[in-house]
């Protein structure tokens, strides 16, 4: 993803607008969705219009997240801080190739020696050597799975910990068994009601990244 703005003193707001413009270009597509099944009755019987309905709303809730993570490594890459200053734990993200070539060296004494050798020069990495791809979700943005992002991320899961349980179930569990063809029972989804639930939990992702970029821009 290429970089909103190229000012070393980023600007939030443009970050921020970035994240809310996402946000309602899905919602607007759900609430689409929402329209198309409208002359369907609330409990599908033939569970197609259910089935369509949760694989749509789960890409949207991956996608969503991905572009939030996506836009806010941006920004700390605007604002050219080191990784460590902006998270010690990012300092993952930053070694990531490093622990690769460990492992590949079946953690030797010679690969861990090289491991600290380039742990020194990581101290000083910034953004543009960050590897999304370890807070980035893999088709299987579960509650654990976000949880082990944010934490990285050094962001608070508190306003997931409510419907984490829905989560995993619905939006993740249901997605998953139409995905591989397992069938899941999915006689009593409401269309309506699945799609307010993602809207849900795509405001509680913009409302996290927003605060982060808020708050980074302070500091």
């Amino acid at each position: 993803m290429e970089l909103i703005g190229s000012n070393p003193m980023a600007n939030a707001d443009t970050y921020l607008s970035a994240i809310d413009s996402a946000r309602l270009q899905r919602v607007k597509e759900l609430s689409e969705v929402k329209r198309m099944f409208r002359t369907v009755s609330a409990v599908d019987p033939r569970v197609i219009a259910s089935k369509s309905v949760v694989v749509l709303a789960y890409a949207n809730w991956e996608g969503f997240y991905n572009q939030c993570v996506g836009y806010y490594l941006d920004f700390l890459c605007d604002l050219n801080i080191k990784v460590a200053d902006a998270s010690w734990l990012m300092l993952v993200g930053a070694l990531s190739g490093d622990f690769d070539a460990l492992r590949a060296k079946n953690h030797s004494l010679n690969g861990r020696r090289e491991f600290i050798t380039q742990l020194k020069s990581k101290m000083d990495c910034r953004f543009d050597l960050f590897d999304r791809s370890v807070v980035m979700a893999r088709s299987n943005l579960d509650f654990s799975r976000l949880r082990a992002s944010l934490a990285l991320l050094n962001l608070s899961e508190l306003p997931f910990n409510p419907i984490r349980i829905r989560l995993d179930k619905e939006l993740v569990g249901w997605r998953h068994g139409v995905a591989h063809g397992d069938s899941p029972d999915l006689s009593d989804v409401n269309v309506s009601e699945h799609i307010d639930f993602t809207d849900e939990l795509m405001l509680l992702v913009s409302g996290t990244f927003q605060s982060a970029v808020v708050a980074k821009n302070i500091d």
